[in-house]
């Protein structure tokens, strides 16, 4: 099960996987934007962007670094970064709900049962939202150039048990015993969003 990820292209080529936030122009952007980058993924995947994005399937590099700024006003983060569930849920909602659409946010934090994570996750993607993980801190190795930062969770195979998830622009598997290894030490969030009806 994988959902659309937005797919952006540059002059004509295919070059990233949902957003990067490494495309800002700002220094500190760059260093810290990632929580809007996953807002970005997620407000597409969701079409709250409809008006801009005819086809998530193909989106330049161009609009698609507009779209990432407006989310980053929304989305700004402070001097530590954006490590914060509560704030990420009430600033996305506050961004959908300016677009006319009323959303609900649905967490988990610290999760340290397994199987509860990944029905939260698989819940989420079978009814066709993508989840935003922070990997607060991880101690296993897989994860080192990925500590304090949030990627979108866009999939899951059943079959070879791996979530799939943008970071970076890039596509990456990666196994869930990797990412919910009982004998590391984690401290990891979810969050997806649903209309309220």
């Amino acid at each position: 099960m994988e959902l659309k990820c937005p797919k952006i292209y540059q002059n004509g080529k295919y070059l990233a996987y949902g957003g990067n936030q490494e495309w800002f122009p700002g220094t500190f952007q760059r260093r810290a934007g990632c929580g809007s980058v996953t807002g970005t993924n997620i407000a597409v995947c969701e079409g709250l962007f409809s008006k801009e994005v005819k086809d998530p399937a193909s989106i330049s590099y161009e609009s698609y670094l507009e779209l990432m700024e407006e989310m980053y006003r929304y989305m700004t983060p402070g001097f530590m970064g954006y490590p914060l569930i509560g704030k990420f849920k009430k600033d996305f909602i506050s961004f959908a709900s300016g677009r006319g659409r009323e959303l609900r946010a649905k967490s988990m934090f610290l999760p340290r049962d397994r199987q509860a994570c990944l029905e939260f996750i698989k819940e989420g993607l079978y009814s066709g939202h993508p989840v935003a993980l922070l990997i607060w801190r991880h101690s296993r190795k897989e994860f080192r150039e990925d500590n304090w930062h949030w990627v979108t969770i866009t999939g899951y195979d059943e079959e070879k048990r791996t979530l799939i998830w943008s970071n970076c622009g890039e596509r990456e598997e990666i196994p869930e015993k990797v990412l919910l290894d009982d004998s590391a030490r984690y401290y990891i969030g979810l969050v997806r969003f649903e209309e309220i009806i």
